[in-house]
């Protein structure tokens, strides 16, 4: 199947050249096709983006790029500063308000380790995915103030483009080119825009809204917000990011009996929230897993089967976070339009 990604202000044209892919409950006959490709130059592309939190685990990220690459796709993965510190190094992280030596999620390991991290981060980038920040320790951030905040990117920076314990490789993109942030436990607060804004960022994805939300600006930031979403089946209330589900499904405990269970109700959660937007205002599809496979896998398995159901659908791009920033500022003026669904909507398939 075939993903198109955006670039410029070409990019609602280029979407007449996407044929429909999989996922059974979307295909269409001749005559829907056809009616849905002459309304594509007034109706903006359904963006789903796949955004991951971590990048720990080697293994994870050698999986998460075969199965990219295997399906045309592209993730965001907002990485963490500390995994690129050799443990013997620690005190060279000060976290603010913590102190020296402080993590929530560990460190690095060896340089050994180190070094083959940084390669995959060099790899991923090499083939499209996006690299963002994550921060650092893992700390919930919220009554952190701007100048906390910077001391955090100031020393991410550090860790990822210079090195500590160990020297950084060429990556292929340097600072400026890291243009997003997702906060540890989704822990923004008032010191944070002012410190993104300084640093030269272009947005933010720690905050969370309504499912059918299009995304807004603050301070000249992009906000991002994660999903809320209600679980198919037993009707919980959670985001739209796999350790929600995790903690709605078995109280963060794990669970792997339950595993079908909870990939089967995730699956369907995803298609819904996928539904109800490309059917009817467009506004993007946020999710954010992480580089863990809670419950036997089910969440990962979960994402995996409704990317392969989705991305190959007309009008679909299932991009990164860099490419809808591009996108949105393409078309800021129809923002409005947008978000009311003031557009011919995609036929709803037969069915």
């Amino acid at each position: 199947m075939t993903i198109r990604h955006l670039v410029g202000a070409t990019a609602l044209a280029l979407f007449a050249t996407i044929t429909a892919g999989c996922g059974d409950a979307f295909q269409e006959d001749g005559d829907a096709i056809q009616g849905a490709q002459a309304a594509i130059v007034a109706r903006p592309p359904q963006f789903v983006i796949l955004s991951f939190d971590g990048s720990y685990n080697l293994s994870f990220w050698r999986e998460s790029r075969a199965f990219a690459a295997a399906n045309d796709l592209k993730f965001t993965y907002f990485i963490s500063g500390v995994y690129f510190i050799p443990n013997e190094s620690r005190l060279e992280y000060d976290a603010p308000r913590r102190g020296p030596g402080r993590s929530a999620i560990g460190w690095g390991g060896t340089a050994d380790e180190i070094a083959e991290r940084f390669e995959e981060v060099k790899k991923a980038a090499a083939e499209g995915h996006e690299i963002a920040s994550h921060a650092n320790g893992h700390f919930d951030g919220s009554s952190w103030s701007e100048s906390d905040w910077k001391s955090e990117f100031d020393q991410f920076d550090r860790f990822i483009f210079e090195g500590v314990g160990v020297t950084a490789p060429p990556l292929g993109f340097g600072p400026r080119d890291v243009m997003g942030f997702r906060a540890p436990q989704l822990g923004h607060g008032p010191g944070l825009y002012a410190a993104l804004v300084s640093k030269g960022y272009a947005y933010d994805a720690s905050k969370t809204g309504p499912a059918n939300a299009w995304p807004a600006q603050s301070a000249g930031i992009w906000s991002f917000p994660l999903a809320e979403l209600r679980i198919v089946g037993p009707g919980r209330a959670t985001l739209s990011m796999d350790y929600n589900f995790y903690f709605a499904d078995s109280r963060a405990t794990p669970d792997p009996a339950g595993k079908e269970t909870y990939k089967k109700q995730m699956i369907e959660t995803y298609m819904a929230y996928f539904e109800g937007n490309y059917l009817g205002n467009r506004a993007p599809l946020h999710i954010g897993h992480h580089f863990s496979k809670w419950n036997g896998g089910a969440y990962w398995e979960a994402m995996q089967e409704f990317a392969q159901a989705v991305c190959g659908l007309p009008e679909v791009t299932c991009g990164t976070y860099k490419d809808l920033v591009m996108f949105l500022e393409a078309h800021e003026d129809e923002l409005r339009e947008f978000q009311s669904g003031d557009f011919p909507p995609m036929p709803r398939p037969p069915g």
